[in-house]
């Protein structure tokens, strides 16, 4: 598979001429630039490993208990809730699993999704505040989160295409489709810190504890 570096974009120099004394406002803003392209440097690097890193989990399970303030960490994170998510999943589907099985195995897939769709958010919430999107450009509906979590899932499926006894033209498929979401993923983070576009963080108020007051839930309670 060919996975992607980074852009060059993202660490090399975009114009040549005379060098001028910078001002305080010039050096402001070039700490900024160098603190926001770390930032994306970082989960981009985060990004380009989950093969590596599933490969890996399927001899020694990851850490799912929490993730540290890093951009890397929260996307290792975030990726550490789907690989759970796949595997429980997949015992599920399994014949002859037992009724208590599968409930057990939903109260899993239950509590990894919450968590999952908070690992979403702190990407994104790290990725505002450190990058600060231009309020006047144009808003972009799905996040930077959303499409490191597609990602994600995208590496776990190629890893077991490629574990299969027939991967086939399906494998080839799920690569190109890899590397043109991360290229689009790429091509996202550099038009939000130039000004481009923007995108707004949306909480997910949803919880498996909380019941919903639909019709349905009213007249099975009664």
């Amino acid at each position: 598979m060919r996975w992607k570096t980074l852009s060059k974009s993202m660490s090399e120099p975009t114009g040549r001429g005379e060098i001028a004394e910078p001002g305080h406002s010039d050096v402001a803003d070039g700490l900024q630039k160098a603190s926001q392209a770390e930032l994306i440097s970082d989960l981009l690097s985060a990004v380009r490993h989950f093969y590596d890193m599933a490969q890996m989990w399927h001899r020694k399970e990851p850490e799912t208990s929490g993730a540290s303030g890093s951009m890397a960490a929260k996307a290792v994170h975030l990726h550490a809730m789907n690989f759970g998510l796949w595997h429980h999943e997949d015992a599920v589907r399994r014949p002859g699993v037992s009724d208590h099985e599968v409930a057990r195995r939903k109260r899993s897939i239950d509590a990894l999704n919450a968590r999952r769709n908070a690992a979403i958010e702190d990407i994104d919430a790290i990725l505002l505040d450190g990058v600060n999107p231009s309020q006047s450009a144009t808003l972009h509906t799905e996040t930077p989160g959303t499409i490191v979590d597609r990602l994600s899932i995208l590496a776990l499926r190629i890893l077991h295409t490629n574990r299969s006894t027939q991967p086939g033209s399906r494998r080839t498929v799920l690569e190109e489709q890899y590397d043109d979401l991360f290229g689009g993923l790429e091509h996202f983070l550099t038009r939000i810190q130039d000004g481009e576009i923007r995108f707004k963080l949306y909480r997910q108020f949803k919880s498996v504890e909380q019941q919903s007051n639909c019709a349905l839930f009213v007249r099975r309670d009664t």
